[in-house]
């Protein structure tokens, strides 16, 4: 009784511990599924995890699921129903089955084809319910498919020809699973096991007659066969079987799929849970909620990285990846037989019997101890207390050394476990150190060590005491007080936080030596320190990342996020037993190798607690084991166990956009043409452990020179690609850094514009020829207009050079008058003119014109003017006006004209006569008004007896006139609107008591204004004379 109780005990012991392992997970609704209910799971060739569902059928690359669904108006979509089954043939064709008796397989293009078989629709399903006769596995044969039904039996497609076959024993039609091996086809069905010889065409009854629920993969000559309560390892070359004990309750047992792993046989046990059976230690457990969600499975597989997919009824399907689980984990809810119960935890140790410790850093806390074997945890040192504390352990020969506190709080709790009581007592630190003086404390294989003020001590089982011995290492008034320190072995280095200086102090001698001394070790924010093979050292900081210390050339450099690591505010680090660096971070755990400069993350989805650890709650054992405690829980691992365990993922072109169009992937060239020459592709790599740290790197073969690495980043595109052909090449690894180096690829031409075809440039060469022979000609008639343009130019010069020297040089030089001018033309050689003649009385005639027309002719009618002028004598204007009128006249420049006024300023008056210019403006200082003087009469050179009227005015001191052409008044705002006389009545009048250049100033600027950036289409000429009074 004694020994079955022990036996017992041993078995319970073993199905905690291995509980503690399995943690699955989860894709459903949320993640994209069509439906929760999953029958149905199959891994194609290409690597794609295909979900039968209640919604039709799902295809997942681990990023996203694409829902394929039925379309009764499309015969191309999927076949309607629950799809229960999934295989492909020969052909890479992709079948499926349904609830609903309905077959169809989607070809590689991308289309849907539906089969009926003939058998189902005349079978009455043996007036059973209407799911009955389901259809439960598809699998290849050789170019036939093998298709079983739950109730009708069996059914073959060889080229579109269907043959059917039913069993005559009990049960014998009810087929759930069908396997191919060594060319053989076995049936389990619900009268047992079938051989089914496709030769003879029938059915070989075999050794087994117990209903049968599964089929495993193969085990060399063998395979697993689950039974409703029994599992058996069948030899199917000699038809015997050997009874697989399985250590379950028999009243808990319902047997169906089966799958083998690893020496382990995985089972779905309907209604109960999932059954994980040790062939190494006979073993059993079962796992139920809240290990897992459900208890209702339908379907099992084992992908290519021997990740377990099962689906469930109600959760969609879950995934165990014992590749994914690379570090045992423990968390509030997990492992759900012994969870750790609480979130934050602080300190870390391993005792010398290889359990685990950590505290609480959580209102009430406390200290938690795991046993290495079971996993069972047991709690110490329970309280009341809403505060959180800190815990720091130090191992000791009979036990450990607690501290627990908090920074800035003045309260402190130190405490002694002992191995043999198992039990905690509260020590008060005058008791630990007598003659009150700690300092840090440091752990090594010979004992518990104290580096105080005082010198080193040691812990004696009761309190720290000197240690002579070590202390005859340094002078009486040297002192090493250790401010952090590193085990390497039987060695342990000792960084003095006094000086930049590391000892090394080796345990089986007992002495301690300077080993390096540098100001380099001076950082801060320091966290921990590793000597790496004594060449080189590396210091763990908080925010400013991993910092390397070259011993030999003592040059310090700093290794940041750039340089690879997750992040830059770093833990504790320590040389695994790997002789990688492992060091906890906020961004998760990493290795970093410091031959290669290699860095390797390791994240959440890895097994880790959280992305975020503590800092001082990490422990390495003499064995090299590591523990790593955070903010949602602890982690536990052997570093040299963290290695790649799987392969390189397949790597696939899902999708590629040309313009704004998806184009097929079957074609072997994807044609890009010149008005679309934008190609996008998609492509992913199947890897479903860790997708997120999946990488990928692509290629244009033809346009560029290497590779280009994109990290997640799943896509490319081009734009403007020259034309040409190509090759659009990608790689990809899984999250372990494995790389698929073939990886995928496809061709692509690229059209080039009609421009730039074959006959554009024989078009092209033809109109050159034609064009050099026109350009021949085309030169020749240039040469001969430049020559002519040539000519013009320069008589247009030449006429510039006159018209600008028919201008007066200055105004006259009277002090009784300020006189300003202004001119503008429109073109190069304008029709204004302004000209001033004194006389010899002191008296001066102001001239002011304008040529109709503008150019060289109407520079020729001022020369004409000018020279009329000269010639003629002292006389009033209107008889300058009158003879200038008979010279212009008898010159006849054809419908040249030229207007002008004449104003003679004598003895206080101005005489003045018009020539068809605008008004005269007169302002009078004394009435304080302008009046406009208009004069109507007709251009020079119009009739030839036309008589001029003379005017006369009184020009007093202050009083001003103002001449002007017609250009000003007649300028166009953009709209086309004039500036017109009133509104330059009216500036003149608003600034007519200024003085003549401001007054010519305002009229500018008021044009400029109404121009608004348009060119004046004629000249501006502006002559304001003003006489001064005494004060000027």
């Amino acid at each position: 009784m004694k020994k079955i109780l022990t036996t017992t005990a041993f078995l319970l012991t073993l199905i905690v511990a291995q509980n503690t392992s399995y943690k699955f997970d989860y894709f459903d609704i949320s993640n994209g599924l069509s439906q929760n209910r999953a029958q149905a799971i199959y891994q194609a060739k290409n690597g794609y995890i295909y979900v039968g569902t209640q919604g039709g059928l799902d295809r997942f690359d681990g990023y996203n699921f694409k829902y394929f669904s039925h379309n009764p108006s499309d015969t191309t979509s999927v076949p309607f129903g629950w799809v229960s089954a999934i295989g492909q043939d020969s052909k890479d064709n992709l079948w499926v089955g349904t609830t609903q008796k309905t077959i169809g397989y989607l070809e590689p293009n991308g289309l849907w084809t539906r089969i009926k078989l003939k058998a189902m629709e005349t079978w009455d399903r043996d007036g059973r319910s209407w799911w009955w006769g389901f259809i439960s596995d598809i699998k290849p044969y050789y170019d036939k498919v093998l298709i079983s039904s739950n109730g009708n039996g069996l059914f073959i497609i060889d080229n579109g020809e269907q043959k059917h076959y039913t069993s005559d024993v009990d049960g014998g039609n009810i087929v759930s699973e069908i396997k191919v091996i060594d060319d053989r086809i076995f049936l389990a069905t619900g009268g047992g096991v079938f051989e089914f010889d496709i030769d003879k065409e029938k059915f070989i009854k075999t050794s087994i007659s117990l209903p049968v629920g599964g089929f495993s993969n193969d085990d060399g000559n063998k395979f697993y066969i689950s039974t409703n309560d029994k599992v058996f390892l069948y030899d199917f070359k000699n038809d015997r079987y050997e009874d697989i004990k399985i250590s379950i309750n028999k009243n808990d047992r319902s047997f169906r799929k089966i799958t083998f792993y690893n020496e382990k046989l995985w089972i779905l046990n309907e209604s109960y849970g999932i059954v994980v059976h040790d062939l190494r230690n006979k073993s059993s457990i079962q796992l139920s909620p809240p290990a897992i969600k459900d208890t209702e499975h339908f379907s099992m597989t084992l992908d290519r990285d021997n990740a377990i997919w099962i689906g469930t009824s109600s959760y969609g399907m879950m995934k165990y990846d014992p590749g994914k689980q690379k570090f045992k984990l423990y968390s509030k809810d997990f492992p759900s037989s012994n969870p750790l119960g609480y979130d934050v935890g602080w300190g870390a140790t391993i005792d010398k019997n290889g359990n685990y410790w950590t505290g609480k850093a959580e209102a009430y806390g406390e200290i938690v101890k795991i046993d290495r074997e079971s996993g069972k945890i047991k709690r110490y040192l329970q309280d009341d207390d809403p505060r959180s504390w800190f815990w720091n352990f130090r191992k000791t020969n009979d036990g450990m050394l607690i501290w627990k506190g908090y920074p800035g709080r003045a309260e402190n709790f130190w405490y002694k476990y002992k191995y043999d009581t198992d039990k905690f007592t509260e020590i008060d630190f005058f008791k630990l150190f007598p003659d009150s003086v700690g300092g840090n404390w440091i752990v090594n294989s010979k004992g518990t060590y104290s580096f105080t003020p005082k010198g080193i001590k040691v812990y004696d089982g009761e309190s720290f005491v000197l240690d002579k011995e070590l202390n005859k290492n340094f002078a009486s008034d040297e002192i090493l007080l250790v401010g952090d320190w590193s085990l390497s072995g039987d060695l342990v280095y000792l960084l003095n936080r006094e000086s930049s200086i590391i000892y090394k102090w080796d345990v089986s001698t007992n002495l301690i030596k300077p080993f390096f001394e540098s100001k380099n070790l001076q950082q801060s924010d320091r966290q921990s320190f590793v000597v790496y093979n004594d060449s080189l050292i590396y210091l763990t900081t908080y925010g400013f990342g991993l910092v390397e210390i070259n011993t030999n050339q003592d040059t310090k450099s700093f290794i940041t996020v750039s340089d690879g690591l997750p992040s830059q505010h770093l833990y504790e680090g320590y040389k695994g037993n790997d002789n990688n660096l492992w060091i906890g971070s906020n961004y998760g755990i990493f290795s970093y190798n410091p031959k290669n400069k290699s860095v390797k993350s390791y994240l959440v989805a890895d097994g880790l607690q959280d992305f975020e650890f503590n800092s001082n709650s990490s422990f390495q054992s003499q064995s090299g084991e590591l523990i790593y405690v955070g903010i949602r829980g602890l982690n536990i691992f052997y570093p040299k166990d963290i290695v790649p365990k799987s392969s390189p993922p397949q790597v696939i072109i899902q999708k590629a956009i040309v313009g704004e169009s998806s184009v097929n992937l079957d074609d072997k060239v994807i044609q890009v043409p010149w008005n679309s020459n934008k190609v996008v592709f998609d492509f992913v790599a199947l890897s479903y452990r860790n997708p997120s740290k999946n990488q990928y790197s692509y290629y244009m073969d033809g346009y560029e020179d290497n590779w280009i690495y994109s990290d997640n980043r799943r896509f490319a595109t081009y734009t403007n690609l020259p034309s040409g052909k190509y090759t659009f090449k990608v790689k990809g690894s899984n999250n372990d850094g494995i790389w698929n180096e073939e990886g995928a690829s496809i061709n692509v031409k690229v059209y080039p514009p009609p421009w730039q075809t074959w006959w554009a440039y024989l078009i092209y060469i033809v109109s050159i020829i034609g064009l050099g022979y026109s350009y021949s000609k085309y030169r020749e008639r240039t040469q001969l207009k430049q020559m002519e343009d040539e000519r013009k130019q320069n008589e247009l010069d030449a006429a510039k050079d006159l018209q600008e020297s028919m201008l007066p040089k200055t105004t006259p030089d009277n002090k009784d008058f300020s006189i300003e001018t202004f001119i503008r033309s429109s073109t190069e050689v304008g029709g204004d003119y302004y000209d001033f003649f004194t006389q010899e009385d002191g008296s001066f005639y102001s001239v002011c014109g304008d040529a109709t027309g503008h150019g060289t002719t109407a520079g020729m009618m001022v020369s004409i003017t000018k020279a009329g002028l000269n010639g003629i004598p002292s006389l009033p204007p209107n008889e300058i006006l009158n003879r200038l009128n008979k010279v212009v006249k008898k010159v006849d420049l054809g419908i040249i004209r030229m207007s002008l006024n004449i104003v003679h300023f004598k003895n206080g008056t101005a005489t003045m006569a018009n020539a068809a210019m605008p008004p005269i403006y007169h302002y009078s200082a004394e009435k304080k008004k302008v009046v406009e003087i208009e004069i109507v009469n007709l251009p020079l050179g119009g009739l030839l007896n036309e008589e001029y009227e003379l005017a006369e005015i009184k020009f007093d001191e202050g009083d001003l006139l103002i001449q002007l052409s017609d250009g000003l008044p007649e300028a166009p705002n953009p709209g086309g609107e004039l500036i017109d006389y009133k509104r330059l009545f009216d500036c003149i009048e608003q600034n007519a008591m200024k003085s003549t250049k401001d007054v010519v100033e305002s009229l500018v600027e008021m044009a400029e204004e109404w121009l608004d950036g348009n060119i004046n289409p004629d000249d501006i000429t502006i002559v304001a004379t003003k006489k001064n009074t005494l004060k000027e």
